[in-house]
């Protein structure tokens, strides 16, 4: 494994301007994929959310019901994966939630993440598999 920003067991979103992500990367689609299929290597940095949150409501329905689908399979994976997701924005706390920032329009973090996110450092949030 490589010197990654990630916490094995958790969903870890990143800033990718200031966080080392994972070598092996994929798109989010590959990822629900992947994720359905229980095929997942060890650790892992999806990429593409910054236009899914944006632009793509159906990838983005798929992706949480693949999530909430396997939640259980990644709970009991041993040993636990590693799973990142790389943005290129900045993020903002909205009450008890986050934001990002991309080309200058907000978009929340809660609906593919859900109401747990935590800021672990700048640039970085983590929450748990159970969305």
């Amino acid at each position: 494994m490589s010197d990654i920003d990630a916490v094995a067991g958790m969903y870890n979103i990143v800033d990718q301007r200031k966080r080392e992500t994972a070598d092996y990367q994929v798109p989010i689609e590959e990822f629900v994929t992947k994720l359905g299929n229980r095929n997942l290597p060890g650790e892992i940095c999806v990429v593409g959310l910054s236009e899914v949150l944006a632009r793509d409501e159906t990838l983005r329905d798929s992706l949480v019901s693949t999530m909430r689908q396997e939640m259980d399979y990644l709970n009991s994976h041993r040993p636990l994966p590693t799973i990142q997701f790389a943005l290129d924005g900045e993020f903002q706390s909205v009450g008890n939630s986050f934001d990002v920032e991309i080309d200058g329009e907000f978009y929340a973090l809660r609906p593919v993440f859900g109401r747990k996110i935590k800021q672990r450092d700048t640039g970085w949030l983590v929450t748990s598999f159970r969305i």
